[in-house]
């Protein structure tokens, strides 16, 4: 088998588990804990989050074993304090622009923002839902994406084709997900994986972190459930087309790169195939 036939199988094999993995979950929170795709319960999003990371992480340490003999280390993933850097930049690229976002909206009227309850208990349940959003989301959707497949692609063509292919990936994993499950194919959340994954990926090569990329997933994934969850109901929002639009979507999303660059400074080499040994 040729390299990129060896590089596309894995891909192949990693991408149909985490569909998988994802549907499974689905089942689990619709038939156990009753709240499905579409609704909420706080002990499914709890179990759902502490599955999704005992089943991706495992597996993609399993593949590198058997098909690589790396590490995480190696795709971008390094266990140590050096992670602390990046993932606050990664944090910071992304809550920066949205809270100049966020100031946009309220200045000019298009959206409000109102708590339903005492700042109190959202405080106290932000750090929760910061630990869920990170079981959930950020640890195994950027372990799969911007660093297992990330880094099989960047081992085989420029930094430039590997991220915008994973990006292609991230939004297809969505678009099968909400396919099987829902019966339709929302293409705005299409278009919205495919530039998030973009971005992520981006910031992934800008830092050379996996790191980076979990702590804007965090960040986005944390804010967006905290203000748009009307299950939770933590806030009241008039103009949310507008709120998500610009400072969810927008404005953060084009600066994010950029922010990390100023921490990071480049030539990042982008049209340059990374190979395993820069993948760190």
């Amino acid at each position: 088998m040729t390299k990129f036939g060896s590089i596309g199988l894995r891909i192949g094999l990693l991408w149909l588990a985490v569909v998988a993995i994802w549907l499974f979950l689905g089942w689990l929170r619709d038939a156990v804990w009753g709240s499905g795709f579409s609704g909420y319960t706080l002990t499914g999003h709890m179990m759902s989050a502490v599955l999704a990371t005992l089943f991706t992480v495992p597996l993609v340490i399993l593949m590198q074993r058997v098909f690589d003999n790396a590490r995480l280390k190696d795709i971008g993933l390094s266990i140590s304090a050096d992670a602390i850097r990046p993932l606050l930049v990664g944090t910071l690229a992304w809550l920066a622009p949205f809270a100049l976002g966020l100031g946009i909206c309220l200045a000019t009227g298009w959206a409000t923002v109102t708590p339903t309850v005492n700042w109190a208990e959202i405080l106290t349940f932000l750090p929760l839902l910061v630990v869920l959003v990170f079981l959930f989301e950020a640890l195994p959707e950027e372990l799969v994406f911007r660093g297992y497949i990330y880094g099989q692609l960047a081992s085989g063509m420029s930094r430039l084709w590997a991220v915008l292919i994973q990006a292609v990936l991230f939004s297809a994993w969505g678009a099968a997900l909400w396919t099987v499950s829902l019966g339709a194919v929302p293409m705005d959340r299409i278009v919205m994986f495919f530039f998030m994954g973009l971005v992520l990926g981006m910031v992934r090569v800008v830092t050379g972190s996996v790191w980076a990329s979990i702590g804007l997933h965090v960040a986005f994934q944390t804010v967006a459930q905290l203000l748009l969850n009307e299950t939770r109901g933590h806030f009241a929002i008039a103009g949310t087309d507008m709120l998500q639009l610009v400072a969810l979507g927008v404005v953060p999303f084009s600066l994010a790169a950029m922010i990390s660059e100023i921490f990071y400074k480049g030539p990042h080499g982008w049209m340059v195939r990374a190979g395993r040994s820069v993948i760190s």
